[in-house]
């Protein structure tokens, strides 16, 4: 081989190898798509950037908006099948060193991969990176300053994720390729969006470091916690026994934080439930709360106090906590 003909297959590789693939899966987000895909390809960052849409059985106008990016994406058609099992089918076509994920309904702010993809480059220990997060809901408005608290504000050790929930979330990780091929992608048992991300980001940290970026890159639609706890719900048990049986003892934490989790949520919307005066909706959480955690005295108190007049129940109900939970 030519000295010319090496050196142009060499940058040829070079930059095939500093291609970020950014996978997209799409369900019925026709509002909030064009947003989303437009936050990668307004990208500043100076590599290689490819786009893969996969439009997971969408029934309203996604496709539409899809196809007005002409070229600028790669879109995969498939049968609807869940996040994990279109995650896994862009990432198998991903030409990349390194993938991020982004939902159809959150946005990229421009400096996502310029602040992330440089830390992966210059540390080979490290297989992840993720960032803090600006929670917004689903009229765009921010409903917090930070989705990262700050006892969670650092890249967590294995241990720390085996004891407590870590806000990591698909939309804020950029990951090496080689890493989520060794962890085998996502689990598609989890067949709706739910804990299929947790778990993922758990066996990459078997792989290797994490790293964490302070900034917040990403809008994030929020939900609150008692809407996001019913869609956990149905693979709650599913999470804890791969959990369990991939870690043992070691998880404790995890799982134990896992199932309170779902409590507290129940808690908290029983809490605005009562505060707007709907003690009928707040007796309903508190009951559903306490066959969670039957010996929370707190919940206890609270389900006793819907059955009192409505006035003294809204005065004794106290305040909520705003924000987003970790």
């Amino acid at each position: 081989m030519t000295v010319a003909r090496r050196a142009s297959r060499d940058v040829l590789v070079s930059l095939a190898m500093s291609r970020v693939s950014v996978v997209i899966p799409v369900f019925n987000n026709a509002a909030t798509l064009k947003h989303a895909v437009a936050s990668v390809l307004e990208q500043r960052f100076d590599d290689e950037v490819e786009v893969i849409v996969v439009n997971d059985g969408s029934t309203d106008g996604s496709g539409e908006t899809l196809r007005g990016f002409g070229d600028r994406i790669r879109v995969i058609e498939q049968a609807n099948r869940g996040a994990a099992a279109a995650r896994n089918a862009g990432a198998a076509l991903a030409q990349g060193e390194y993938l991020a994920f982004l939902d159809a309904d959150d946005e990229w702010r421009p400096d996502k991969l310029a602040a992330t993809v440089p830390l992966l480059e210059r540390n080979q220990a490290v297989v992840l990176v993720f960032s803090d997060a600006i929670p917004i809901d689903a009229n765009g408005a921010p409903v917090g300053d930070s989705y990262v608290t700050p006892d969670c504000a650092h890249a967590p050790t294995m241990a720390e994720m085996l004891d407590r929930w870590w806000p990591i979330i698909p939309s804020t990780a950029v990951m090496r390729v080689a890493t989520f091929a060794a962890c085998g992608g996502f689990v598609e048992e989890f067949k709706s969006a739910a804990y299929e991300d947790p778990f993922l980001f758990l066996v990459a940290r078997e792989h290797g470091k994490f790293a964490y970026v302070a900034e917040r890159l990403v809008r994030y639609r929020y939900e609150s916690p008692g809407v996001r706890m019913e869609k956990y719900s149905r693979y709650r048990e599913v999470f804890v026994r791969r959990v369990r049986e991939r870690y043992g003892d070691a998880a404790r934490g995890l799982i134990r934080g896992t199932r309170r989790a779902y409590a507290s949520a129940l808690g908290y919307e029983g809490l605005i439930a009562m505060r707007s005066g709907d003690l009928r909706a707040a007796r309903g959480y508190f009951a559903r709360a306490l066959r969670e955690r039957p010996l929370d005295v707190k919940t206890v108190m609270r389900f006793a106090r819907t059955f009192l007049p409505q006035k003294l129940a809204r005065a004794l109900s106290g305040r909520t906590g705003g924000g987003a939970p970790a």
